[in-house]
Parts: structure tokens; C-alpha cells; sequence
């Protein structure tokens, strides 16, 4: 008898044919019976049912690999389907567990400025008049608008309506008003008032304030971040009286968490430190419904519990510990750049360094590649100027002292300092070229230190590094301004201003004008620049100086160092990049979640 294909065989169930191949027998009776019965062509469930009994094994396992082929297909365009029309969004739910270093003292904006665990509280309590965003860009907080006059000298903010104390209580300028008079007040010693220090404030409504300034000054709106305390609360404190406040750490605030509760071990030490969303805030419920501070007192405990998973996230992971959570569990390490550099500053008062010629050799000897690399574990930035990529003024086309070791001695050469036979380093007449590099004893600052020393004893330039004390380094080392070249960081705060680091004024008793720099010039331009408030040209005074800074080379800029901040790859939404001080990792924190929820689109 001859044999069917299978396409035949299923073919010969499913149609009818005016002329087919005879089968013979009882089958094909059985088959004229069910195509002169059937209804349509396409074949019935039971006709479906019989259909592997008319196959031959071999059939009947290709018809099953098909099939299976086919329902692959349709799952895989199911899923595609699913995922083109389906989109994955936050929601509320979970909790946050994060390792804090050091115990809160005052969660109060007015006091909270030199302790990192008490900003970091402060930031999320309270809310100020302006805030920065994720872009480290000023928009409005608790106002919702302001305006600048003409003379660049008031400012009036206005509040939005409706605002309320997370107790429930009423938010006006009363509030504004009594903080920053409080802020002012010479009994209270808050860390702020040197930045509202004549500037004078009026309510004119309940709504509404105005600031008067002596004179212009561009960055004063980054000053209106600091948090609004509520006059209801601290009104009947005396000003002496601020720092022994229960509400410093039980705060009443109008940011976008709350108070809920803390613990504390036998001393008297607070372990845990919670805080749930302000049902009062203004901008919107944060999606994580409980964030809960472990307080440790050092690094490698915090380190220890993050190992163990006894919290989430932690606050600061120094270089030297980053290696053993990485090798312990998922982390994700987002590193978020300073507006801070470090440099090597030249005292200008030295007689050896006032020569320019041995700042030039010096700087084209440095690597800077490999001090980032060896010093830093690659966690920054090269820097050549004194204002950070993304600040109004950087200079992105500023003049570069390239690494090049043979045009640094050739710089030597040319100016007299010879290197003889026999000798150790080179000398002008009897003089030998010979200083000593000064820096604090941290571990990112003496590898740099003994890679300077290496870069520039191969110019045979002699070096000697004093490494000092953290806790004597301020007393003893930068007011006097004790040193010949100093290897120091510099953080610029939220706005970049170069004046307080550049301006010559600023070389005087604690100023932070580190290398002593002077030049006319570049005053006039400092001090015409921090008096504009247009952007571009602010940033035209910014590049004009830092063009006279680095021909004049009274520093070695040398690298933009980065925070790292350990996330728990379960906490999302976090997109900061860069921050200025550590509590702007908090920045944009109601639109982190760790919860998602799916929708139709």
C-alpha cells in the first residue's frame, strides 16, 4: 500500500477531495462517512481528537515539535506585546534602612552646618526657602516665586499658600522672619550668620518677604536653602538656650519626612533614628514609607553591618573599605562629584617658589592621570582650573601644563637651574632647588604626596613631604600659613565663586587664600563678576580670570574627587550626579521607591 506525507495525511482529514487515492477497506468508508457528515471543512474538536490516531509515530512527532514551535511563538509575541504596552512604574511600599557615621546633635537648620548626620537629618525634616534639584540647579521650595530688582540689591519671595508645619500647624512668613533673625542673633552662634551678615529682612504680608543687601552679590540665592524653622515651636526658647532644645532632635519640620521615632543604647547614644513621610508636605507623598538611620561611630562598623545586610544603603564609603563590600554583596556605587579640587599651592611669598619657571617645570612634571588612578582608584576627575565642569564659569578650552617630563627639565635648563655631575638635585650658583611639600595626614593625600615627590625628584628637583596631624593641621599649618607648597583641597560650596579662594584680600589671617596669590586684575575681575546675576556674563569674568590664574601658576590643580554613596541595587529613582555637600544625595528623594507597579499604557 502506498504511503501518505504527513502534509497528505492531515490534508486528506481536513478536506474533501471529488478525486482521492483509494485507501481501501473499512477506512475508507469510515472517511467517505465523516466528510458526506461534515458541516464545513475545517475539522471539529473530536475530528481533532482522532487526529494522532491517523498518524504514524514519526508524523505525529513532527506535528507535536510544530506545535511546540507555535506555541513558542505566540508566547514570545505575547511577551513583547506585554512589554511594548505595559510600563513599569514607582510605587509606595518598602523601607529603607541607611548606615549614618557619627551621633545628631542638633537637627535644626539654624545650628546643623559642621556635623554631616546632622544635615543629612535636616535636609529631609526641613524645608527652605529655595532648594537645589538632582542638577544641583536653584528652583523654588516653600516659595513659589521671587524676584530680583533692578539694582540686583531685593529680593522678594513669595510663599505658596496653604502651607503647613508637619504638626498641622499654619507656614507663613513669620516662620521666615523669626529664623532669620534667630540666624542672625549673636547669642545663638549659628554657622549661617556670616552668610546673612548685612542683610536685612521685612514681611510685607503673610505670604510674602523681602531681603535688602548693602550691595549686589550674585550667589546670595543659594543662601535662601538653608531650612525655615517654626516660630510656634522655638519662639519661647532663648537664644542661649537654642543648642538645649528636646526639639533639636525631635524636630518639627515642613519638608518631605517627619519625625517617628528614635532609640538610644545605656550612654544615652542614639542607635536608630526614623523618619516617615510629612503628611503635610507640599510637594507630593515620597513613595518610601519608612526611612530608618542605623547611627554607628565609625567606618568599619557601619561597613560591617552593610555585609551583613543590617542596612541598605551607606552614606560614605571611604576608598580604602570600597573593596570589601564589593566583594561581599550588590551594591551600587554612585560615585556623585564635589565642587571641590585639590591642588598643590605654591606659597607666593617664598623666595625659591615666587619664580615661575620652577612652578612651570614642576607642573609639567606631574602625571595626573596616574595620581587619580594610584591615589583615587580612578573616583574623580582630572582638574585643570579652580571652577568644576558643570558650575557657571568652567572653562572648558583653559590652558593645559601637559605631562611632559623632558620639557620640564628643558624649563630648568632655560632658567639657569643646572643639574651637575655628582650632584643630587640642581642648583643656580650655590642655591639648591629644594622645598618642602606640605600635607594632612589622610590616605588620598600622602599617596599624592609620594607620587608629587616621585614626578619631581626624577627632574631632580629636591622634595621633602611633612605629613601632619588632622587635628593640628588648621592650627598649625594653614592659618599661619606655615608651609612653602601645600598639598590641599578646596571646597567651593554651592556656588563657584573664586573670590574667598583667589581674591588677594583674601590672603589675610584665616583667609583661604591658600597660595597668597595677587594679582590686580584678576581682583577687579572677582569682584565685578559675584556682583551679576546673568549667567553668561558672570562666566565671560570667570574664564577672563582664570586665564590670568594659570599663566600665572600659583597652583597645580590636580583632580575633582567624587562621593561615594553605597545604594542597595533595590532602592531606584536615584539620578544625582554631582552634590556639594553630602546631604544633597537626598535631593529629588520623593521620587526615590523601591516598590513598582505595572499599567497599561
Amino acid at each position: 500500500m502506498k504511503r501518505f506525507s504527513l502534509p497528505n495525511r492531515i490534508t486528506g482529514l481536513f478536506t474533501r477531495k471529488e478525486h482521492h487515492t483509494l485507501l481501501g477497506g473499512q477506512g475508507e468508508v469510515e472517511k467517505k462517512i465523516v466528510f458526506s457528515l461534515a458541516k464545513s471543512r475545517f475539522p471539529s474538536y473530536a475530528q481533532l481528537h482522532y487526529l494522532p490516531k491517523y498518524l504514524n509515530p514519526r508524523e505525529r512527532l513532527a506535528l507535536r515539535c510544530l506545535v511546540g514551535l507555535i506555541m513558542i511563538a505566540l508566547v514570545f509575541v505575547g511577551i513583547r506585546f506585554y512589554e511594548r504596552n505595559v510600563e513599569i512604574l514607582p510605587d509606595y511600599g518598602g523601607e529603607l534602612v541607611e548606615a549614618l557615621i557619627g551621633q545628631p546633635q542638633y537637627i535644626n537648620p539654624v545650628l546643623a552646618q559642621t556635623n554631616d548626620t546632622d544635615t543629612d537629618l535636616t535636609r529631609l525634616i526641613y524645608s527652605g526657602l529655595l532648594r537645589f534639584n538632582e542638577q544641583q540647579e536653584i528652583v523654588p521650595d516653600l516659595a513659589e516665586q521671587f524676584e530680583i530688582s533692578e539694582d540686583q540689591k531685593s529680593y522678594t519671595l513669595k510663599l505658596r499658600s496653604g502651607l503647613r508645619w508637619s504638626d498641622g500647624e499654619p507656614l507663613t512668613s513669620d516662620d521666615v522672619l523669626f529664623t532669620v533673625e534667630t540666624i542672625q542673633d549673636t547669642a545663638v552662634l549659628s554657622p549661617l550668620s556670616p552668610s546673612l551678615r548685612g542683610v536685612t529682612i521685612e514681611r510685607l504680608d503673610d505670604l510674602t518677604v523681602r531681603f535688602t543687601l548693602n550691595e549686589p552679590f550674585a550667589p546670595f540665592l543659594t543662601t535662601l536653602t538653608f531650612g525655615i524653622l517654626p516660630t510656634h515651636i522655638w519662639g519661647d526658647v532663648l537664644p542661649s538656650n537654642l543648642r538645649l532644645a528636646e526639639y533639636n532632635t525631635r524636630p518639627v519640620g515642613s519638608g518631605p519626612y517627619m519625625f517617628d521615632s528614635l532609640q538610644k543604647n545605656r550612654a544615652g547614644d542614639i542607635r536608630t533614628y526614623t523618619i516617615v513621610p510629612n503628611p503635610y508636605y507640599f510637594g507630593g507623598k515620597p513613595f518610601i514609607p519608612k526611612i530608618t538611620f542605623r547611627i554607628f561611630p565609625d567606618f568599619e562598623t557601619a561597613m560591617e553591618a552593610a555585609k551583613s545586610r543590617k542596612v541598605d544603603n551607606v552614606s560614605f564609603v571611604p576608598r580604602n573599605l570600597k573593596s570589601e563590600l564589593i566583594n561581599e554583596r550588590d551594591v551600587n556605587f554612585k560615585a556623585l562629584l564635589l565642587p571641590q579640587y585639590t591642588a598643590v599651592f605654591f606659597y607666593q611669598k617664598n623666595e625659591l617658589l615666587k619664580d615661575k619657571s620652577i612652578r612651570e617645570a614642576l607642573a609639567r612634571a606631574v602625571n595626573k592621570k596616574e595620581i587619580l588612578s594610584q591615589a583615587l582608584g580612578g573616583d574623580g576627575t582630572i582638574a585643570d582650573g579652580p571652577i568644576p565642569q558643570g558650575f557657571v564659569g568652567f572653562h572648558k578650552d583653559i590652558k593645559k601644563y601637559d605631562f611632559d617630563t623632558a620639557a620640564a627639565r628643558k624649563v630648568l635648563d632655560d632658567s639657569g637651574w643646572a643639574f651637575l655631575e655628582g650632584e643630587t638635585v640642581r642648583k643656580k650658583g650655590s642655591r639648591e632647588l629644594r622645598f618642602t611639600l606640605t600635607t594632612v595626614d589622610q590616605p588620598e593625600y600622602v599617596k599624592t604626596a609620594e607620587l608629587l615627590k616621585q614626578y619631581w625628584e626624577q627632574i631632580q628637583v629636591g622634595v621633602e613631604v611633612v605629613i601632619i596631624e588632622p587635628s593640628q593641621f588648621e592650627r598649625e599649618i594653614l592659618r599661619p600659613k606655615k608651609y612653602e607648597a601645600l598639598l590641599y583641597g578646596e571646597l567651593i560650596g554651592f556656588d563657584p565663586d573664586p573670590f574667598p579662594f583667589w581674591h588677594s584680600s583674601q590672603s589675610l589671617g584665616e583667609g583661604l587664600n591658600l597660595a597668597s596669590y595677587f594679582n590686580k586684575q584678576a581682583d577687579k575681575l572677582l569682584e565685578e563678576a559675584r556682583k551679576i546675576n546673568n549667567a553668561d556674563e558672570r562666566s565671560a569674568k570667570y574664564v577672563e580670570f582664570q586665564n590670568l590664574l594659570i599663566d600665572d601658576l600659583p597652583a597645580i590643580f590636580l583632580y575633582t574627587p567624587s562621593y561615594t554613596y553605597a545604594i542597595d541595587e533595590k532602592v531606584k529613582g536615584v539620578v544625582a550626579t554631582r552634590i556639594t555637600v553630602p546631604a544633597d544625595r537626598f535631593n529629588g528623594i520623593t521620587n526615590w521607591y523601591i516598590k513598582t507597579r505595572r499599567e497599561w499604557k
